[in-house]
C-alpha cells in the first residue's frame, strides 16, 4: 500500500531562524513599550513635582495673608513700587505719617499677596494670582482656566490643577479656594460676603521648563540604559540561537548515527540468532553422535577388565586411559550443551544472598581437598537481583578457577567482594594464583581459549565464556586484570 505524501513544511533550522527573528522583534517591542512608559512616567513625575512646589507656594502665601490679617494689616513706607491702594480709599487711616513726617500706607492681605507675587515672578518665574467671580479690581478678573476652577469650587472642589500653555511657556497651574474670614470683612464686607463663604481663589503657576529639562535628562539616561539592554538582549538571542542550532545539528547527526547503529544492530542480531541456532544444532549433533560411541567404548573397556590374569596388567593400563579420555569427552560435551542453552533459558530474577551462595561454594571446594591451606575472604551482606541458578554457575566457575589456579601456592588466598569502579558497583573474585599477562585479558572470555601458563591445569576452555554470556544476559559487564605469578582479579556487574 502506498502512503500519501506528507505535507512539506519548515525544517528545524528554518524554524529556528523564524523564531529567532520573532523573538528579536518581540524584544524590540518590549523595549519600545518600556521607553514610552518611561517617557510618560518622567513627564508625570515632572508634573507631580511642579504640583508639590505649587502647593508649597500656596501655603506660603496663605501664611503671609494670615499673618497680615492677624495684625489688622501693616503699614509700609510709600515708594515708587508701593503706592496707596485706591481700593482702600474709604478705609479710615489708610495713610498715616510718622513723627518725622514719613508717609506710611496700609497694606492689607490682598495687596501684600500681589506684592509677593510680583517678587516671586521676577525672581523665580513663579506666578501668583488672586481672582474672584466678583473682583474689586479689574486686574483680578479670572481667565477661562480660573473661571472653570472657581465654578468647580462652587460645586465643592478643594483643589484644581493641570499643565497648560500660557503666554510665556508651559506651566503647572494650581488653585485652591479662599474662604471669607472675619478679618476679610474689613475690606470686603461691602460686597456682601459672609464668614465661611468662598469668595474667590488663590492660584499659583509653576514653570514646567526647568522640570521638563530634568525629566528629559533622566529619560535620556534611562533610554541609553534601555538601548544597551536591547543590544545585550539581541546578542543573547543570537548567541542562544547559534548554540541551539549547533545542538540541533549535533542531535540530527546523533539520530543519523543511531539509525545506522540500529540498522547494523538489527543485522547483527539476525546473524547472532542464526549463529546461535547453528551452535545449538552443532551441540545437539555432538551430543547425539559422540555420546553413543563413547557409551560403547566405555562398555568394552569394562569388558577388558575381565580378560585373563596373565594379560591383566597391560590391559588395565589401556582401559584406564580409555576411561579417562571418555570422561573428559563426556565433560566437554556436557559443558558445550550447557553453554549453548544459556541463550535460550528464560531468566528468573529474584533477590539472591550472594554472600551465602559464595560461602556454600567455598565449603564445597574445601571438601574436595581438605588438606589444602586456603583462606577465603567473603564480604558480608552482598545481595543481587539475578537468576539464582545462573549466578551460582558464575560463582562456581570464578571461585573454581581461583581454587584451581592457586593449587601450587603454599597458602591460597581467595577474596570475593564488591568494588566501586567509576559510578557502578562490581562484584570481584581475586586470587594469588598463577595470574596472567594483562595484555591477553581480551582472550580470557573467548570459548576454547586457554592461556599458555594454564596448560598444566585441566579445563574445557569454556568456563569464562559461560560466565560472560550469563553476565551479558543480565545486562551487565565483565572484565579482568592480573599479573603473571601474582594472581588475577575478575570483576562483573549485573544490570
Amino acid at each position: 500500500m502506498k502512503h500519501a505524501p506528507q505535507p512539506t513544511g519548515l525544517n528545524a533550522p528554518q524554524m529556528l531562524t523564524f523564531y529567532k527573528w520573532g523573538l528579536a522583534a518581540g524584544w524590540t517591542v518590549v523595549i519600545a513599550v518600556l521607553l514610552v512608559i518611561n517617557y510618560h512616567n518622567e513627564r508625570s513625575q515632572a508634573a507631580e513635582t511642579a504640583r508639590t512646589q505649587a502647593r508649597s507656594e500656596y501655603q506660603r502665601d496663605i501664611i503671609y495673608r494670615h499673618w497680615n490679617a492677624a495684625y489688622g494689616a501693616v503699614y509700609v513706607p510709600v515708594s515708587q513700587q508701593i503706592q496707596p491702594n485706591p481700593y482702600l480709599a474709604d478705609v479710615p487711616e489708610r495713610d498715616v505719617f510718622t513723627t518725622c513726617g514719613q508717609q506710611l500706607t496700609l497694606v492689607n492681605p490682598a495687596y501684600m499677596s500681589r506684592l509677593v507675587f510680583d517678587l516671586a515672578d521676577r525672581s523665580y518665574g513663579v506666578k501668583g494670582h488672586m481672582t474672584s467671580l466678583r473682583p474689586l479690581r479689574p486686574e483680578n478678573r479670572p481667565d477661562p482656566w480660573e473661571t472653570n476652577a472657581l465654578l468647580a469650587f462652587a460645586r465643592g472642589s478643594q483643589e484644581e490643577s493641570s499643565v497648560v500653555d500660557m503666554a510665556d511657556g508651559s506651566f503647572l497651574r494650581l488653585m485652591k479656594p479662599l474662604s471669607t474670614e472675619a478679618a476679610c470683612l474689613r475690606c470686603h464686607g461691602k460686597q456682601g460676603y459672609r464668614v465661611g463663604e468662598v469668595r474667590g481663589g488663590l492660584g499659583v503657576a509653576v514653570p514646567m521648563a526647568p522640570l521638563m529639562a530634568i525629566a528629559m535628562q533622566n529619560y535620556l539616561v534611562n533610554a541609553a540604559s534601555f538601548v544597551l539592554l536591547w543590544g545585550l538582549g539581541l546578542v543573547g538571542i543570537q548567541f542562544g540561537a547559534g548554540s541551539l542550532r549547533r545542538t540541533i545539528h549535533e542531535r540530527d547527526q546523533a539520530e543519523q548515527r543511531l539509525i545506522a547503529l540500529n540498522r547494523d544492530l538489527t543485522t547483527r542480531s539476525r546473524e547472532l540468532e542464526t549463529a546461535n541456532r547453528e551452535l545449538d544444532a552443532f551441540c545437539s549433533t555432538v551430543s547425539h553422535d559422540l555420546r553413543s560411541p563413547l557409551t560403547a567404548v566405555s562398555g568394552y573397556c569394562q569388558l577388558l577388565k575381565h580378560i585373563p590374569p596373565q594379560d591383566r596388567s597391560e590391559a588395565e593400563n589401556y582401559t584406564d586411559a580409555i576411561l579417562d579420555s571418555t570422561e573428559k569427552m563426556d565433560g566437554l560435551i556436557t559443558a558445550l550443551l550447557k553453554f549453548a542453552r544459556l541463550s535460550t533459558n528464560e531468566l528468573l530474577l529474584v533477590e539472591v544472598d550472594v554472600t551465602t551462595l559464595a560461602e556454600d561454594i567455598a565449603a564445597e571446594l574445601r571438601a574436595r581437598e581438605p588438606k589444602r591451606q586456603a583462606v577465603f575472604t567473603i564480604a558480608k551482606g552482598m545481595r543481587a537481583h539475578a537468576d539464582e541458578v545462573l549466578l551460582q554457575v558464575v560463582l562456581q566457575n570464578l571461585m573454581g578457577n581461583a581454587w584451581k589456579y592457586t593449587g601450587h601456592c603454599r597458602e591460597a588466598r581467595i577474596e570475593l567482594g564488591i568494588e566501586q569502579r567509576g559510578d557502578q558497583e562490581f562484584y570481584l573474585v581475586r586470587d594469588n594464583g598463577i595470574g596472567f599477562d594483562n595484555s591477553q585479558s581480551e582472550l580470557m572470555f573467548e570459548a576454547f581459549q586457554r592461556l599458555s601458563n594454564a596448560q598444566q591445569f585441566e579445563g574445557t576452555g569454556i568456563g569464562l565464556a559461560t560466565v560472560k554470556r550469563i553476565v551479558q544476559r543480565h545486562g551487565g559487564g565483565i572484565g579482568c586484570e592480573g599479573e603473571v605469578g601474582k594472581g588475577a582479579t575478575v570483576y562483573f556487574s549485573l544490570r
